[in-house]
């Protein structure tokens, strides 16, 4: 199994740091653009062989070395709190709080995991060695070049509706869970609470604002009712839910088949990032009148 570490200190890891590079499984990071100190992250092992309980950081100057280190436990930052109790497994437990890479199955060890509580105890230790503003983090830059700061621009915008970049991300995003949703089954967890999980990981996970969990959680209850050829309504309506609670009432097999289904149709509908979307026009309406 691959510890992922690319995907994991450059996409969901948030860092307050000015650069990060990925070099092996480790991530080496600029703090600050004035500071000469650099930061290094690894992956820490437990007692066993292949087995990682958290991250240690170091801090490195190019001419004294290493400075200090911290260690930030998974158990402690509650980052597979929801994995393990979904499981029934407790602290004490084997495997508790952990990771390990001990087979070939390539499945990220990340899906599900909260990483917000690791990324703000990462910038409280940081904020030790360079005092002051923490510096905008890349996934921040990146969105905000995608938010308009002129106020005919953001009147023109509306609401997220017509942000054609966050609907394909939205998208991509809702196809991830519905695939998440479909392994979650196999734990006979009811499928409307595998869609309700989406919300506290949609931040770590799938690059959306905690804020708009919601909304990935609604448009894939929207994919599964209508794969299920079950009319879905408006994203919040009765409807919707009245299609949920059907699908929920099915054999496990045929709900599996009904996400697989959801799932393909999402893919054939996401759009390529910066494809511009189709808004229909009592769509635009609305986000205009949202915006006024």
């Amino acid at each position: 199994m691959s510890l992922h570490a690319q995907h994991f200190f450059t996409e969901l890891l948030a860092l307050p740091v000015h650069e990060r590079h990925v070099i092996g499984d480790d991530c080496y990071a600029v703090i600050s653009p004035d500071s000469p100190l650099r930061l290094r992250i690894e992956f820490a092992r437990t007692i066993r062989d292949r087995e990682y309980g958290g991250l240690r950081l170091s801090i490195l100057h190019p001419d004294r070395g290493v400075l200090d280190h911290a260690y930030l436990s998974f158990a402690d930052h509650g980052t597979f709190a929801v994995r393990d109790a979904r499981i029934g497994r407790q602290a004490g437990h084997d495997g508790y709080g952990v990771f390990r890479d001990w087979h070939d199955d390539d499945t990220s060890p990340w899906i599900g995991a909260s990483l917000t509580p690791l990324s703000q105890a990462i910038q409280d230790y940081l904020n030790v060695w360079v005092p002051g503003p923490a510096p905008t983090t890349t996934a921040v830059i990146e969105r905000d070049r995608s938010i308009p700061h002129d106020t005919d621009a953001a009147s023109a915008r509306g609401c997220w509706l017509t942000d054609a970049d966050f609907l394909a991300r939205l998208r991509r995003a809702t196809q991830l869970w519905l695939d998440i949703v479909d392994s979650i089954l196999d734990d006979d967890l009811p499928l409307t609470e595998a869609l309700t999980e989406s919300r506290d990981h949609a931040a770590q996970l799938l690059g959306i604002p905690p804020a708009f969990g919601l909304l990935i959680e609604a448009e894939a209850a929207a994919q599964i009712v209508q794969a299920a050829g079950l009319p879905a309504g408006s994203p919040f309506g009765p409807a919707l839910a009245a299609g949920i609670d059907h699908v929920a009432t099915l054999p496990a097999e045929q709900q599996h088949h009904v996400v697989k289904t959801a799932s393909r149709r999402c893919a054939t509908a996401t759009p390529a990032p910066g494809t511009a979307i189709a808004v229909p026009r009592s769509a635009r309406a609305a986000g205009a009148t949202h915006s006024r």
